[in-house]
């Protein structure tokens, strides 16, 4: 894959570090925030408290490895959900309040208030990125792949293969790397390999795929067009064509984020979307079509039953 690709930028939060020849200038640091002018991120490191409070977790996290590039040895790399970060993929759940680490080459596990370094279980790696801005060395997409699907929930790894894969990593890369390391870890990172797809087009489908298998309902096709003569296609996250049932996950974003708007406002959005959806039901292989939302996701009794309403069958 391309290692050149669009890292997500670090996001506007600077950072003041305590100088330590300067005690006077450190404490003055340390008194605001105290005062709560300044959020203090890690030892020695602060930034403007609403400007860090306004930020998502993983754009904190982002900033929190940054500010510690000084501190990082060149024998160390970013890994796991840090690099996650660092390289735009997803980490579903809470982000640690550490930077995680690997010392390449070295099983030395080790833990201070700053950093967790990991060991390095695969040695023979060599899918390592530097950053060009500040020379910050980070597990590359198959690396990252490979520790995220060895350590984390079913879950969170799909979620995190589904879009790597999608940036272009090789499955092959990824799965070989799986295999190198020890048997801890190595079955469900191969089972969450196998069910990782790179047509999922979003976190929220990502995990909508892992409730329909463990619901037991058919594998749905996904990203499938409906074609019209003379109208654009309609492209659905999910198509179950035995029971002729589209499921739409029905993420925020596009009614809030005025990038997806495109221009539009949040009621032309809607409205779009209305008219999306009667063009839909208009076609005679649809019999019907079931949103979903992200709450949706973490309620089971709510997202069964709209599947149930919608004739979306479920084995379990």
């Amino acid at each position: 894959m391309d290692d050149h690709r669009s890292f997500p930028p670090t996001p506007d939060c600077p950072v003041l570090r305590t100088p330590p020849a300067r005690p006077d200038e450190a404490e003055a640091l340390r008194r605001r925030a105290r005062s709560g002018e300044l959020q203090r991120i890690a030892h020695g490191r602060y930034c403007d408290a609403r400007q860090w409070h306004r930020l998502p977790p993983e754009q904190r996290h982002h900033v929190l490895v940054r500010s510690l590039v000084d501190r990082i040895v060149p024998e160390y790399a970013v890994s796991h959900r840090s690099a996650a970060v660092l390289l735009g993929v997803p980490v579903l759940g809470q982000l640690p309040d550490r930077v995680q680490l690997i010392r390449r080459g070295r099983r030395s596990r080790t833990t201070n208030a700053t950093f967790v370094v990991h060991d390095d279980l695969d040695p023979e790696s060599r899918d390592i990125l530097r950053f060009t801005a500040d020379g910050l060395l980070v597990t590359g997409f198959v690396r990252t792949a490979v520790d995220l699907a060895t350590t984390t929930p079913f879950l969170d790894a799909v979620v995190a293969l589904d879009r790597v894969l999608a940036f272009g990593a090789d499955r092959d890369a990824i799965e070989f790397g799986v295999d190198r390391r020890a048997s801890r870890g190595r079955r469900r990172a191969r089972r969450s390999l196998a069910f990782a797809d790179a047509a999922s087009g979003s976190v929220g489908e990502s995990v909508l795929r892992v409730r329909f298998d463990e619901y037991g309902t058919p594998p749905p096709v996904l990203q499938h067009r409906f074609s019209e003569r003379g109208y654009p296609d309609i492209v659905v996250d999910f198509w179950f064509p035995e029971q002729g049932v589209v499921v739409e996950f029905d993420g925020e974003a596009k009614y809030r984020d005025p990038q997806l708007r495109g221009g539009r406002t949040a009621e032309d959005v809607v409205v779009a979307e209305k008219y999306r959806e009667d063009r839909l039901r208009a076609f005679p292989d649809v019999t019907g079509v079931v949103r979903v939302g992200w709450a949706d996701l973490w309620r089971e009794v709510q997202l069964r039953s709209k599947l149930r309403r919608g004739r979306v069958p479920m084995t379990r």
